[in-house]
């Protein structure tokens, strides 16, 4: 057997849409951490993984993800500590891609599968709901018109994904790598479909968690001094999908030079009764 193949049997969801983890306790919350890892090299990956681990999250939607040493070897170390690990089909053969591992939770493929490697869609089962993750990354704005084109078309696609695969009890998150109307500062190379996709996945009954949370907040999860701080990584969820008890950006991740972005983290509570449709605790 070769490492490809011995990894391969790892990747729950990579081959078969019926795997499944079956959960050890009751699970009353999504702790659901999304991190751009910034395509690592296999030392960077173990600091990742250690500081993902150290995070408690049950639920991870990674980013920027590419099927190279630093990539696989996050997969394998997470796959040891006990977690489901699901990579889109045709992950091996992508240059980026997403995944979404889980621990404690029994968890399936969504079928139909996503329409590319970046989108990488899961049922996550408790004892109280069944909650839809899509798990995304977005393409990233290069500022040309090529890279416009690529981002609309990725976006209309998503959407017609999602208006095959929507249910009560979703949530997207991950590096959607467009920021919000409004956004400040005021970013000119983002374009009117970007703003829209935005809009479109509001328009959904989805609720961006750290607005809900943080009505006048100005966290940015990529910095850049030439091109503009952005909040590009993002958690929305319908009122199905539960109370969104936290919101929030932890920089950690940029101050120790594990990736570019910041995390973010999500709570949600599942219990039976949860979710108040403003998303706060009654």
């Amino acid at each position: 057997m070769t490492d490809d193949d011995a990894l391969q049997g790892m990747l729950f969801g990579a081959t078969s849409a019926g795997d499944e983890t079956i959960q050890d306790s009751p699970v009353d919350e999504l702790r659901v951490c999304a991190l751009n890892v910034n395509s690592p090299n296999p030392s960077r990956a173990q600091r990742i993984v250690n500081w993902l681990l150290a995070t408690k999250s049950n639920t991870l939607v990674l980013t920027e993800m590419q099927p190279s040493e630093g990539g696989r070897h996050i997969l394998a170390c997470l796959h040891a500590e006990g977690f489901t690990t699901t990579c889109p089909l045709g992950w091996k053969d992508t240059r980026y891609f997403a995944a979404v591992a889980t621990r404690g939770i029994q968890v399936t493929p969504v079928e139909p599968a996503g329409f590319d490697p970046r989108v990488a869609a899961v049922d996550l089962a408790t004892d109280d709901t069944t909650v839809r993750l899509v798990g995304i990354y977005g393409p990233t704005n290069g500022m040309t018109a090529d890279s416009s084109h690529r981002r609309r078309e990725f976006q209309h696609r998503f959407l017609d994904y999602l208006a095959q695969i929507n249910r009560p009890a979703l949530c997207i998150a991950g590096d959607l790598n467009v920021v919000e109307p409004g956004h400040r500062p005021h970013l000119p190379a983002f374009e009117d479909h970007d703003y829209a996709f935005y809009t479109d996945l509001l328009a959904l009954g989805l609720r961006d968690a750290y607005r809900e949370l943080n009505p006048s907040g100005g966290d940015h999860s990529w910095i850049n001094p030439r091109f503009g701080s952005q909040r590009l990584d993002h958690s929305l969820v319908s009122a199905g999908a539960g109370e969104i008890r936290a919101c929030a950006y932890d920089h950690t991740t940029r101050s120790d030079e594990l990736s570019d972005h910041a995390a973010l983290l999500t709570t949600l509570g599942l219990s039976a009764d949860r979710a108040s449709t403003n998303g706060h605790r009654p």
